[in-house]
């Protein structure tokens, strides 16, 4: 029995796209892709298209992104919708403590003509409506391009570009699909004029 089990183990370990990295040592390298950024901030540019209920609804926002490590997000956008703003996180993505997730796959495969892992969570407790969650890590910069959502009611989609200002990976360009029982929305924005390290306080990032 026990040599049984251990061949189906080898035979799936050794299968292709599955990962010979664990998890954490991903993570661990994905926190380390900025070393010496201590936080940030950017122009930010938003284009919105959305169904509220049955209406369409079709809008823009300009204003600005902070992001501080290691990972408080604030937007700050002139002529926001009210909902957007309660998802500061989805414009600067934070990496989930894994301390609260199961890994249900670790995957090497592509994606966009990159060679990424696919990473796939679900919560160990069900304290809120997120049933699992799919990050993708390029396997090259470990930089983070896709990461999906789901929930009981819905789902959040997530793609982000990259590029390289002084010597940070930042964001370049996002695009988010949500979808949920109210709501069906696209939202893409574009980044620039990035600042580094200039102090901001943790009084900034609260009540948002």
């Amino acid at each position: 029995m026990k040599l049984w089990f251990f061949g189906v183990l080898f035979v799936l370990t050794a299968l292709p796209g599955w990962s010979t990295e664990s998890v954490e040592k991903i993570f661990e390298k994905a926190r380390a892709v900025n070393p010496g950024l201590q936080d940030s901030s950017a122009d930010m540019n938003v284009q919105i298209n959305a169904v509220l209920g049955f209406i369409p609804y079709k809008t823009g926002a300009g204003g600005k992104y902070y992001h501080k490590q290691p990972d408080k997000n604030k937007l700050d956008l002139k002529d926001a919708p009210s909902w957007l703003k309660r998802y500061p996180n989805v414009f600067g993505y934070k990496l989930p403590d894994l301390t609260r997730y199961n890994v249900l796959k670790i995957q090497e495969t592509d994606l966009r003509g990159n060679p990424v892992y696919r990473i796939q969570l679900v919560p160990k407790q069900h304290t809120n409506d997120i049933t699992n969650i799919d990050i993708y890590f390029n396997r090259n910069d470990y930089t983070v391009p896709k990461f999906d959502t789901f929930y009981n009611k819905g789902h959040l989609y997530v793609d982000m570009d990259y590029t390289k200002t002084n010597q940070f990976v930042v964001c370049d360009k996002l695009n988010a699909d949500f979808e949920f029982p109210n709501i069906t929305a696209t939202a893409t924005a574009t980044y620039s004029n990035y600042l580094f390290n200039q102090k901001l306080p943790d009084s900034m990032f609260s009540g948002k």
